[in-house]
């Protein structure tokens, strides 16, 4: 490229285009030279997104809280990804040494045997059915939408046996949807722990 344009300086060099008195056609000329150059310039910068930032996990209580985390629910977010989300969370959750947490197959498992329906379980006083019906001490639940390109969660920590709700964790992360599995429920689990 750099060759090519030395050569084209050298032709307006030689043809009179350095002494202002340029024709059409070599005006056509540099135009078309001046917009080469200015496209190898150019690139579409990629913005970053932002890195969700992980705290530190507190040390494990001697006593950890039995809890199950029932399916998130969503708003413009494929049920796939709604899915590996709260599978996400479960494990982080686990892995926080803070909670005995049900496996989703287990729990749904006693749900079927006891007739319920989780699916559309979004209020407070289906969670302490449910946590009920699983015997365990709180209930993990929540929302992740999609406005714009921005993800927003909200995740409830609710108390099985009096349905208050004992923590909130809200979570807005502008980037793509694989970041929050990565590292975005890792965040929201760690955030639970306090």
């Amino acid at each position: 490229m750099l060759k090519r344009f030395v050569f084209l300086l050298l032709v307006f060099q030689l043809f009179g285009c350095a002494n202002v008195n340029v024709g059409y056609w070599e005006f056509k000329v540099i135009e078309k030279s001046i917009d080469a150059i200015t496209s190898i310039f150019k690139s579409e910068k990629k913005i970053p997104s932002a890195k969700i930032e992980i705290p530190l996990t507190p040390k494990p209580p001697l006593i950890k809280s039995n809890i199950a985390v029932i399916e998130l629910s969503g708003v413009n977010i494929p049920k796939s990804a709604i899915s590996a989300l709260s599978d996400r969370l479960r494990s982080e959750l686990l892995q926080t040494n803070h909670f005995q947490v049900i496996e989703r197959e287990a729990m749904d498992e006693i749900l079927k045997e006891q007739g319920f329906q989780q699916s559309g379980c979004t209020t407070n006083e289906c969670a302490i059915e449910i946590g009920q019906l699983i015997n365990v001490e709180k209930i993990i639940g929540g929302s992740i939408n999609k406005v714009g390109n921005t993800f927003a969660s909200t995740i409830r920590m609710i108390n099985a046996r009096n349905g208050n709700i004992e923590k909130t964790v809200s979570f807005d992360y502008s980037g793509p949807v694989d970041e929050i599995l990565k590292r975005g429920m890792k965040k929201i689990a760690v955030e639970l722990t306090f």
